[in-house]
């Protein structure tokens, strides 16, 4: 579309001329020179400092990319205007296929007033005297002759030759910069979103690693200390009602002189907000589960007597369990007693034994009824020493939870039906 409209653009240059341009003269070269159709093609070849450093194809490139020619000085030229600082010059009379051509404005001259007019042979023929008859015959014809211009003269078509139109010079057009700005804008906005949440993934792994290394340095050090931790449990339950406050005073000055101290030497302070509950929970397990080897040591008594421990109180209701033909296993003290866990065929029970001198109030019902949902036994029992609240029977009867006393154990256990299994 650009070549085109150049092209349009020069011929109506060439239209508009005024008839009177070729009043201004005609020009011929000084000596045989190089006219090209494209200007800046004449000056790269016309600059012998240039050309002395290139090779004769690179030469014969440009020669046939303007369109150049070879002009002697017998060649007439028109000047039709003046371009980029070279004439460019149009031949006389005009040649068929051939552009109008820059020179170098050395290179041409105008040529002498005599030579503007007729052509010399026309000249020559006015001048010698005209034979009476014989002139007719012996003169040529007009239209033989080679420079005189017919009577209707017709002016053959001009071709222009192609050239590109100059590239813009504004950055943002020579290199789409508008869209390239955006693409940058929204290149940046992904990779910093990517960024952003690639830290926040490396930072949470980091924190559970962290955390995780915290909880087994702690757990480590629960089970350095767990003797004393079982003394500390022990001395706790023996306070009675007031066995869950007691404890707790116990697991936080474990906390504060064992725990928090190596967590700080090894870095791994700032993780205790976080694993305080894990770290405290594990800890009662540890102190109130048995020690390896306990159990073989201690001795199921016979009879009930007020000096009993919880441990002793719990092996005195196991034992009755087992005399009434249910297998038991050893019983494993928790927060608020113990629990005696038995099974007899495809039947499974779960027995809370709680032993104080205060009537049993309803933290223990509540312990006792989430320990028969997390083990999902069928049937569930609080045995205790101690008489029940009404806020304790209620609550029982509600969940379908038996409150039992120790002496009512045996009878209890023997009256459940049992099924078969063959």
């Amino acid at each position: 579309m650009t070549s085109i409209m150049r092209i349009w653009a020069s011929a109506c240059l060439l239209l508009c001329l005024p008839a009177s341009a070729s009043a201004t003269g005609l020009f011929g070269v000084t000596h045989p020179t190089l006219a090209c159709g494209d200007d800046a093609i004449l000056r790269s070849l016309s600059d012998r400092a240039i050309t002395a450093q290139q090779s004769p194809a690179w030469r014969k490139t440009l020669f046939r990319q303007g369109d150049c020619h070879l002009v002697t000085p017998d060649i007439r030229w028109e000047k039709i205007a003046n371009r980029n600082g070279l004439p460019l010059m149009r031949r006389v009379p005009p040649v068929p296929g051939l552009p109008p051509l820059y020179f170098m404005t050395g290179d041409i001259a105008p040529l002498a007033p005599t030579l503007a007019g007729p052509s010399p042979m026309i000249a020559e023929r006015h001048a010698l005297p005209t034979p009476p008859v014989a002139a007719p015959q012996a003169a040529p014809p007009e239209s033989t002759l080679p420079d005189e211009t017919p009577k209707t003269h017709v002016v053959p078509p001009v071709i222009v030759q192609h050239a590109d139109t100059p590239l813009p010079t504004d950055l943002f057009f020579m290199t789409r910069g508008f869209q390239k700005l955006g693409s940058l804008i929204l290149t940046l906005m992904l990779a910093g979103g990517a960024g952003w949440i690639a830290i926040l993934v490396l930072r949470t792994i980091w924190r559970m690693t962290h955390r995780r290394r915290a909880i087994h340095q702690c757990m480590e050090l629960t089970k350095r200390h767990r003797p004393m931790l079982a003394r500390w449990y022990q001395q706790a339950q023996a306070d009675g009602s007031q066995a869950q406050t007691a404890w707790e005073t116990h697991v936080e000055r474990f906390s504060h002189a064992t725990l928090i101290p190596a967590l700080t030497r090894s870095g791994r302070n700032a993780s205790w907000p976080d694993i305080r509950r894990t770290v405290q929970a594990h800890v009662t397990t540890v102190a109130a589960s048995p020690q390896p080897g306990a159990q073989a040591n201690t001795t199921a008594p016979g009879f009930y007597h007020q000096d009993m421990n919880q441990e002793e109180y719990a092996a005195f209701c196991s034992q009755w369990i087992g005399k009434a033909g249910w297998e038991t296993h050893p019983p494993v003290a928790t927060g608020l007693g113990s629990v005696i866990q038995g099974h007899r065929n495809d039947l499974k029970m779960l027995v809370h034994c709680w032993m104080d001198r205060k009537p049993v109030h309803e933290d223990v019902i509540l312990q006792g009824i989430k320990e028969k949902t997390d083990s999902k036994a069928d049937i569930g029992a609080i045995v205790s020493n101690a008489p029940y609240t009404q806020e304790a029977l209620l609550l029982g009867k509600k969940h379908r939870v038996f409150l039992l006393h120790h002496e009512d154990i045996f009878k209890f256990v023997s009256g459940i039906e049992v099924p078969d299994v063959a």
